[in-house]
């Protein structure tokens, strides 16, 4: 069953982003960039092999070399890969459960010019938060009888870092290209409903492409 927690984090983002808006418009100057972007991630199978979705994130520019983001990324959908061999049930067929991800999350980045009029390059380091909420997965056990696993997930604490280059494509847009590395503090409880039998997933690795478009005002 899904949680509340995805849109506790949508609305929390939210409210920032209200609220930072007089300041926004006050300031103006190129002081800020507001990105929307594409997140083309995934992880080596365990827990899961792509987490697609979304993200938006908002930059201020503290000096001519530094920035300050607050990032917010959500996958609608993905899959937990095979939960049934993590707990060595016999399944009948590969049944994945499928859950929501939702990241909050604050960098530093470091932006640096190249030898181009257009392109220039960026790394960045930060921390955050992370909530899954996950489906159920049933199914029929290999030799007769079925299995009915629920996985409870407590909030991640997330790494994460990238390096990438900057387009600029107008006077206030710039195309934005990410590679991208996550840390993940993942404390995944796994049981099946019907046998009693129990595993658990701790930290795992995500990593991936991110497309943006951002806006500076």
């Amino acid at each position: 069953m899904k949680s509340a927690s995805s849109k506790f984090l949508q609305i929390f983002l939210l409210l920032v982003l209200v609220g930072a808006a007089p300041g926004l418009c006050a300031q103006g100057g190129g002081q800020y960039e507001l990105t929307g972007r594409l997140n083309l991630v995934g992880s080596s199978g365990k827990p899961t092999n792509d987490v697609l979705g979304y993200g938006i994130a908002i930059h201020r520019r503290i000096n001519d070399d530094w920035y300050l983001g607050i990032n917010f990324d959500h996958s609608p959908e993905f899959d937990f890969e095979r939960p049934a061999e993590i707990l060595d049930i016999k399944s009948d067929s590969e049944i994945d459960a499928v859950g929501t991800m939702t990241m909050l999350s604050v960098i530093a980045e470091r932006r640096f010019a190249l030898d181009s009029d257009s392109w220039s390059g960026f790394w960045n380091l930060g921390a955050g938060i992370n909530d899954i909420d996950m489906d159920d997965a049933d199914g029929a056990i290999r030799g007769g009888g079925t299995y009915d696993i629920e996985t409870d997930i407590d909030t991640e604490l997330i790494l994460l870092g990238g390096v990438g280059l900057l387009q600029q494509i107008g006077e206030n847009w710039t195309g934005r290209y990410q590679l991208t590395a996550e840390h993940h503090s993942g404390d995944w409880d796994i049981r099946d409903r019907i046998s009693g039998a129990t595993g658990k997933i701790d930290d795992y690795a995500i990593y991936g492409l991110r497309i943006g478009l951002s806006y500076r005002f």
